[in-house]
């Protein structure tokens, strides 16, 4: 009997799991197990979507990727959106997509996904053993090939490496995917946080809790880098929210400290409505410039952009020179805030870096170096943008691991 092991059971081990089976013509053929280390599988997949489960999203494609993203195009192209929807579908799971393409169970709990798969593994006899821990990984030759074993003790006809990346800890992520590649003798691309939120140099606390749609560019040493829209959150010790989670990869690989986030505050207007919406003001208010802009924006925003201009917000709105319209105008549509670093990994929600991909076939997933050893999901150098792309990837890449190995059996069997 065929005996294969899947180390992590998240989202990308779990469907390789029932891709794996499914493909298996004769199940007397083949024993899968799963290995998790903590109590029970998938604690990370319940909060993904803030607990709502975005588990692919319609509008898929390289652009939405980073690292490796080359490499993924086999695996999204042959288990596209639309294919991880019919396999969920397969198991009683059912799901709505919203008008920006992102796909979420009809329930609208990630509870559903996780039960979905784990029920699904159950009924196909996938073996799941939790509290165990993936520390070792080497090969031994045998009489019927390569053999993968694992902590020196269980041997395996393959394995493969689905235990994440370093995000979110304490959903059982901390990097042992890592350990186990470069036991393999793989590179390992240095993991950062990405999907995450920064920390800012000298920000004021007063903005906490502050919302507001913004167009963002990141800058680095004077140079854009990304630009991105949506809203904004202002925290007590920097800026969080889409647009900022979207780039902060680019924050975590750069060397340099010369790194600015630059807000347009008023993206529905341009510079030139920007000033005449200022001169109207100045002309028909003799009130306190604390609340020049309550038409336009939350009133603490304006409170810090008069602060950045160096404009008394206890002062007279008609008292403003054109000097001071020229900088407050030009600082609503430029707000440039300084960058201290990304926040931890411990605050991510996916990884930059990982397994690099080279090393790897983009079919199959299985390593060009070390023969039945496969690496899916995270733990490969590929990290996507929020609204689901990291789990299109992490059930696209298990599911391609996953169909490869019972394919192989298959053939086995045919010989």
């Amino acid at each position: 009997m065929f005996k294969a092991a899947i180390i992590g059971g998240g989202a990308s081990g779990l469907a390789c799991a029932v891709e794996l089976v499914n493909t298996v013509k004769n199940k007397d053929d083949v024993s899968v197990c799963v290995l998790e280390k903590l109590p029970r599988v998938g604690k990370k997949l319940l909060v993904t979507g803030n607990g709502r489960c975005n588990l692919t999203n319609l509008n898929t494609g390289l652009s939405a990727y980073r690292g490796d993203r080359e490499f993924a195009e086999t695996a999204l192209s042959h288990f596209p959106p639309e294919s991880n929807i019919k396999f969920f579908n397969a198991m009683g799971l059912y799901t709505r997509a919203d008008e920006e393409g992102r796909v979420y169970p009809l329930s609208n709990q990630a509870s559903s996904v996780l039960d979905a798969l784990r029920f699904e593994c159950a009924r196909l006899g996938v073996h799941t053993i939790c509290d165990y821990r993936a520390v070792h990984i080497k090969t031994a030759d045998s009489a019927s090939g390569q053999k993968i074993i694992i902590n020196n003790r269980e041997r395996f006809d393959a394995a493969v490496i689905a235990c994440g990346g370093k995000a979110a800890k304490v959903h059982g992520t901390d990097g042992d995917s890592y350990d186990l590649l470069k036991m393999a003798g793989h590179r390992v691309i240095p993991p950062v946080p990405a999907l995450v939120s920064l920390n800012c140099e000298n920000f004021t606390k007063a903005l906490k809790g502050v919302r507001s749609v913004c167009k963002v560019k990141l800058i680095i040493d004077g140079g854009q880098v990304y630009e991105n829209y949506g809203e904004v959150q202002f925290t007590d010790y920097g800026l969080s929210g889409i647009p900022i989670m979207q780039l902060s990869r680019f924050v975590s690989v750069s060397p340099s400290n010369d790194i600015y986030v630059a807000l347009d505050t008023a993206p529905d207007f341009d510079s030139a409505q920007i000033r005449k919406y200022l001169a109207r003001r100045r002309e028909a208010d003799r009130g306190l410039c604390e609340n020049m802009l309550g038409g336009i924006m939350h009133k603490q925003l304006c409170i810090e952009l008069m602060k950045e201009c160096s404009i008394a917000v206890n002062s007279r709105v008609n008292e403003l020179s054109d000097c001071d319209l020229e900088r407050l105008a030009a600082t609503i549509k430029n707000w440039k805030i300084k960058i201290k670093n990304a926040r931890g990994f411990d605050f991510a929600q996916v990884t930059a870096g990982g397994a690099d991909c080279s090393q790897f076939d983009s079919a199959t997933m299985e390593s060009k170096l070390v023969k039945n050893l496969y690496c899916c999901g995270e733990a490969m150098n590929i990290d996507g943008d929020c609204g689901g792309y990291n789990l299109q990837w992490a059930f696209s890449s298990g599911r391609a691991a996953g169909r490869a190995i019972g394919e192989r059996i298959n053939n086995a069997e045919n010989k």
